[in-house]
């Protein structure tokens, strides 16, 4: 069943525990490139338009606005997953948030994997569910202007060293 048939389908009282649990708050592990991960309280504002964590240093910045998401991965696919490779998580507790211009990642470890599909549910019925046509023009506009090719690198000389990267005619796009 495709990813919006399921969002449909989904009761209302799921979807009103998704968002209680998400507005309670859940303890992940935040992962970031080259080292440990954090222990932070994750949690969806009141006016459930935005994600924030605790503790941070820079409190203001701790936030990811509901409208800048481009999409919910569940497991260990990102990047950073496999940078991590010596962390024993359990792919059902794990999950990637893309979003902003350029795609950043917010790679998460909950405890449990009902957790975890609590999260993704509650986030992707936040995503689909933006009516605000500001918000849906502008994220339209960033994925037209921030075209993402795949790219490989080719070894053009056959000297055994990559020579120039090509297009694969994989086209993604960042927001």
């Amino acid at each position: 069943m495709a990813e919006a048939e399921v969002l449909k389908n989904l009761s209302l009282d799921r979807v009103e525990r998704c968002m209680s649990v998400m507005q309670s708050g859940t303890q992940m592990v935040k992962l970031k490139n080259g080292s440990k991960g954090l222990v932070r309280l994750f949690y969806l504002d009141e006016h459930r338009s935005c994600i924030r964590w605790r503790p941070s240093r820079k409190s203001e910045k701790a936030k990811i606005t509901i409208d800048s998401l481009y999409k919910v991965t569940e497991g260990r696919r990102s990047d950073i997953f496999h940078r991590h490779a010596d962390g024993n998580f359990d792919p059902g507790c794990c999950f990637t948030i893309y979003h902003g211009n350029h795609m950043d990642s917010l790679d998460l470890v909950t405890s449990n994997a009902e957790e975890a599909r609590t999260w993704v549910t509650g986030l992707r019925y936040l995503m689909a569910g933006i009516s605000d046509e500001d918000s849906l023009a502008k994220r339209q506009r960033t994925h037209d202007q921030y075209p993402l090719y795949e790219q490989k690198c080719v070894d053009g000389w056959r000297n055994g060293r990559s020579s120039f990267l090509i297009g694969t005619g994989r086209l993604y796009f960042s927001s």
